[in-house]
């Protein structure tokens, strides 16, 4: 999974055919046991672009992104937002629609 490190790059991975972003914060217990969970489910996606972006170093995503809380899971199609997972992450849905995308 990449860090995104600046404002910039995040409308290139929005526009992307199909990527995959984790929102969250240095100091969320929950986001680094659910990034572990995450890896497992996306490990069998090598097509699959990931990111993680840390909201309190690039706040403007935060606003622009409307995140309320951390983590949150977003995946992109196409400039479009496709899926938007917060705080009670459900793995099993995002596989789904993951392996629907790239099949």
């Amino acid at each position: 999974m990449k860090t995104i490190e600046s404002y910039d790059d995040i409308k290139a991975i929005q526009d992307a055919e199909f990527s995959l972003v984790v929102a969250k914060t240095h100091t969320c217990g929950t986001c680094k046991s659910i990034n572990e969970h995450l890896a497992s489910t996306i490990d069998n996606f090598s097509d699959l672009n990931t990111y993680q972006i840390f909201v309190d170093d690039i706040d403007q995503f935060r606003g622009e992104a409307v995140i309320f809380s951390v983590p949150t899971v977003l995946i992109y199609a196409d400039g479009k937002e496709l899926l938007r997972e917060s705080r009670f992450i459900n793995t099993q849905k995002i596989n789904r629609l993951i392996q629907a995308y790239l099949d």
